[in-house]
C-alpha cells in the first residue's frame, strides 16, 4: 500500500483533530483503534452531512457519507 500524500493544510487539520479526539477520549473514557481507517476531505465542507453508525455491542463505528 502506498503512503497517502497530504497537503500541509491536511496535516495541520489532522493534528488538530487528534488533539480534539484525545480530549474527547479523556472526557468520555472511550478510545478508538483505527489502522488505515482515516478519511481526509478533499474540500472544505465535504463532510458537512456526515453521520456515524455506531454499534456499542460490537464496537463498530462507520461513517455515513451523505450525497450533497
Amino acid at each position: 500500500m502506498a503512503a497517502l500524500k497530504t497537503t500541509t493544510q491536511a496535516e495541520q487539520n489532522y493534528d488538530r483533530f487528534i488533539t480534539k479526539l484525545t480530549e474527547l477520549t479523556r472526557k468520555y473514557g472511550m478510545a478508538i483503534q483505527s489502522v488505515g481507517g482515516v478519511y481526509l476531505a478533499d474540500e472544505r465542507g465535504e463532510f458537512d452531512k456526515l453521520t456515524y453508525t455506531a454499534d456499542i455491542s460490537s464496537g463498530d463505528l462507520y461513517p455515513n457519507f451523505s450525497e450533497n
